[in-house]
């Protein structure tokens, strides 16, 4: 089910980007949106070292200016936590 936008988030995502703001909706690609400490973090999950990127999250991947990660199972979820709380993410 594609996520249903507000009638004004076009021109506000035109506003920001026009003043140099990188600007990406948020039900597409990644899966969750991470907070800690005042900081964002952009989070995929994959099911294993083998699961797919699908072409937009490539193409996220290829294109964002800021900080993405991908965590691949329980290891990397414990890595990146431990990283973010002590500020190292």
């Amino acid at each position: 089910m594609k996520a249903k936008r507000d009638a004004n988030e076009a021109s506000v995502f035109a506003i920001l980007r026009a003043h140099g703001l990188s600007v990406y909706p948020l039900d597409l690609p990644l899966d969750a949106v991470v907070g800690y400490g005042g900081r964002t973090y952009l989070v995929e999950v994959k099911d294993g070292p083998k699961a797919p990127m699908r072409p937009k999250q490539v193409e996220f991947f290829r294109d964002w200016p800021g900080h993405a990660i991908v965590i691949r199972d329980n290891d990397e979820a414990v890595a990146f936590a431990t990283a973010v709380r002590h500020g190292t993410a």
